[in-house]
Order: C-alpha cells, then structure tokens, then sequence
C-alpha cells in the first residue's frame, strides 16, 4: 500500500447554487457552526483509524462547495485540528477552491498565513454572458481581480478552472477565455466540458428548449483548441482536463488517479482505503446527527472486487499521460493486458508505438505504449469513454 494518504474536506456552503452544479451544497449558513462541530468530532475518530491513523498525510483539499466562504479563524482552526489528529509532516500541499465572487484580499492574506499554499479558482468564462448562463456570482472582471489578488497575498501556487460547451459559447469567445488566462499565467489550469445534469436548473432549460445544448463537434474542437493554446503557452497536459507549468502538477489529484488512498471527510464525501471505498451521507443535518451519536456518517460502503479493481485500473490510468501501469494490472488481474486485449486493441485500429502519449498519432490511432503503459493518443483523448469500454471487456 502506498505510504502517503490524502485527505479531502467537503465544505458544503454556496451564497447560491449554480444551474448546473450537480455536487451535493446549500445556501443556508445558519447550520455552519454545527457543521465544524460535528467536522472536528469526525476528525477525532479517523484518528486512530488505520490507514490514516499511520500514514503520512501530504497533501489536504477543502473542496465544494464554497470554501472561500469560510472565515480566515474558521479555516486556521480547520488546519490546526487536522494537524493535531493526523501525522502531517513534510512539504504539505494545501489546497482549497475559491470563487471569484467571495475572494477578498485580507481572506486570501489570512488563508496564506493559516497554512493554506495553493488556491483553485473556479472562474469558469472570463465573458459576462457566458458566467450569466451558468448563473454564476461573479463577473469576467472579478475572475481576473481574483486571480491578481491570489498572487498579491502571496500564493505562489495558482490554479484556475474554465468551462467550454456553455449554451451560446463560440470558438471565438472560448479563445479569448483561454488568452486571459494564458495572459494571467496560473501555474494550474483546468478545462473542463459542461456537463449537464439532466435534474438540475440547466438541464431543465435544455430539456425545455429555453438553452440549446452545444454541439458535440465544436465541444471537441473546443476542447483540441485548449490543448493546443496552453501547450504553445508552456503547460504541460499531464491529464484529460488538466494542464500545468513545470512543477505544479496537482499533488492531491493525482493522489486519486494514482489509486492512493485518500480520507473524505464532510457530508457527501468519498473515502478509500485501498481496499474497501465508502462515502458519507449528503445532508447537512443527518451528518450532524450521526456525529452527535459518535457514529460514523457512511451512506454506503463497498468492498472492491478484482473486476472493479481492473477497472479502475483502465479508467484511472486512461486519464492520465502516464497511462495504465502494466506491470501493476498484471499483479492485480494476473494476466498481461496487452495480450488479452489485443483483439480490442486491433479493434480499435491498433498501436501507434511511435507516437509520445497524449500526443497528435499520424496514423490517426487511438493508444501508444510507451515505457510499460499504455497511453492514449490526442485521438484517443476525444474517445476516452470509448476505449475504456472496449477495453473493460477484456476483464
């Protein structure tokens, strides 16, 4: 078992939900102090829980939600009560996602000093129209004073997130989004598809026909122009929808991509042992209640079979540049992959072995290999959901 684990805090607050926010939050605020009580009484008893009790913690997320919401006392009070129950030594990467519409200068000061060292932003567009479709708080100016102000406090680790496939969105106004941020130089940047969540506000409006839904040729164009502007800018895509400087890969994410195990902690979040994945149950007040009682909040958990393994194994490794470990799936499938698959990797037009991972294959073929992985290609990238499935048939 790797000897580093990771550990997540779902803060479940928002000034207001998004149209097309699938993940568990609420606007109420009145419930925040119950909520840290009953966060810290989780804490303590993960504390004598192994893996976690052992391992050494190295990187800490504060997701959402909106931990940008929190209060500089509130954050710092976090950090101190991870540190007195968890052995978090070393270069610890400390993240949390800011919105644009709650950052102010004194808060991001405060975060720095408390113990935070790197800020997502979740700018989305940096056009106005663009933001109101997706009813976000903030406009295109505040993204951009976000970002400034992020690097006038002090952080020297700055990443942001951007949106393409928006309602009404055009290749000429995702290359202007993708400009400023390149203009602004985050040493992180996400690019991610919209997705949309049929029960949610956005995917109503579709389904009624008051948004159109973008169209499935220019969200993969889109999608190659990100690549294409941020790599001539120096990122690095080192994952499906991810892109960094030298250096600033993100040390959290890749904990899970890596298949390390990691501690969810809050009401809605996911944990995994290595062995056994649980999440706890997404409402503020249940969460609450279960504390109160000195139980656990699980919703559910569940012990992962060899098949599922596997599969992880390809969905996993397919996201990243690094590809899927052959070596690893042989120990966990016993069997080289390679051979029983290459039925379906014939199927799917063969390997291009000349051809670096994530990268343009001349022969238009969708997987490389390449130091014992196999990758995918930048073709292989726009059929990623495609080849998994071809390739878990093989399981």
């Amino acid at each position: 078992m790797p000897d580093s684990s990771a550990l997540y805090i779902h803060v479940p607050y928002c000034k207001r939900k998004c149209n097309y926010c699938d993940f568990y939050s609420v606007t109420e605020l009145d419930s925040k102090k119950r909520y840290f009580d009953a966060l810290n009484k989780e804490i303590s008893l993960y504390s004598n829980k192994p893996p976690f009790a052992l391992d050494t913690i190295n990187t800490i997320y504060l997701g959402g939600g909106t931990p940008s919401l929190l209060a500089p006392e509130e954050a710092l009070l976090l950090l101190n009560h991870l540190k007195w129950n968890f052995h978090i030594t070393g270069r610890v990467e400390v993240s949390f996602e800011a919105n644009p519409g709650t950052v102010l200068q004194t808060n991001l000061y405060s975060f720095l000093k408390a113990g935070f060292n790197r800020i997502t932003i979740g700018v989305q567009s940096f056009h106005d129209g663009e933001l109101a479709v997706l009813t976000r708080i903030h406009n295109g100016e505040e993204a951009i004073n976000a970002v400034r102000l992020a690097r006038k406090a002090g952080f020297e680790n700055i990443g942001i997130d951007l949106i393409f496939g928006i309602p009404g969105q055009t290749p000429a106004s995702w290359r202007e989004s993708l400009q400023r941020a390149v203009d602004l130089r985050p040493h992180h940047i996400s690019m991610y598809g919209l997705t949309i969540e049929p029960h949610t506000p956005l995917g109503l409006a579709i389904k009624s026909r008051q948004l159109s839904r973008c169209d499935e040729e220019l969200e993969r164009d889109m999608y190659l122009k990100g690549i294409e502007v941020l790599e001539s800018a120096g990122y690095e895509h080192y994952e499906i929808s991810n892109l960094a400087l030298q250096g600033y890969r993100s040390r959290h994410n890749q904990k899970y991509w890596n298949g390390n195990p990691y501690l969810g902690l809050g009401p809605a979040a996911h944990s995994f042992n290595g062995i056994q994945r649980w999440w706890n149950c997404a409402n503020v007040e249940q969460y609450c209640q279960y504390l109160d009682e000195d139980l656990l909040p699980f919703e559910k958990k569940e012990q992962l079979s060899i098949e599922q393994k596997c599969q992880e194994l390809i969905l996993l490794g397919l996201r990243r540049k690094e590809g899927i470990d052959l070596q690893q799936w042989s120990q966990v499938a016993s069997g080289d992959l390679l051979t029983s698959a290459e039925p379906v990797i014939k199927e799917l037009g063969g390997l291009d072995t000349r051809t670096l991972p994530f990268k343009n294959s001349k022969h238009n073929r969708l997987l490389t290999v390449l130091h014992k992985r196999l990758c995918l290609t930048r073709q292989g990238l726009l059929l990623y959901d495609t080849v998994c499935e071809k390739l878990a048939q093989v399981i």
